[in-house]
């Protein structure tokens, strides 16, 4: 699986579809969620659960490279989509998981 994903990355596949990923958020979707204060709202929820998704797989499998992938791929869409930065839920979820591992080690 990790042979096949290197060459994804090796071919610029990965870098292709971020890109295309923030232009496309940019250019259709950011004018539609800012459009309506409700939408709005719903994306920021969405956007701060998806962030604290992948910050959190980044910190349970610091040596995958898909989860990486999937964390910039998130990023590059609160970005686009001018949402808030999510760099808040990054910083808890460390917390948390240094607290609860902290916890099982007494």
């Amino acid at each position: 699986m990790n042979f096949v994903l290197d060459k994804i990355v090796g071919m610029a596949v990965i870098p292709f579809i971020m890109f295309l990923i923030g232009y496309l958020t940019g250019r259709y979707i950011k004018p539609w969620i800012h459009a309506n204060e409700n939408r709005l709202a719903q994306a920021q929820e969405i956007a701060l659960i998806a962030d604290r998704i992948t910050d959190e797989m980044l910190l349970l499998f610091p040596h995958q490279k898909w989860d990486d992938w999937l964390d910039k791929a998130v990023d590059k869409l609160i970005k686009s989509a001018g949402l808030k930065d999510a760099d808040i839920a990054r910083r808890e979820i460390a917390a948390q998981l240094r607290r609860k591992l902290g916890d099982e080690a007494l």
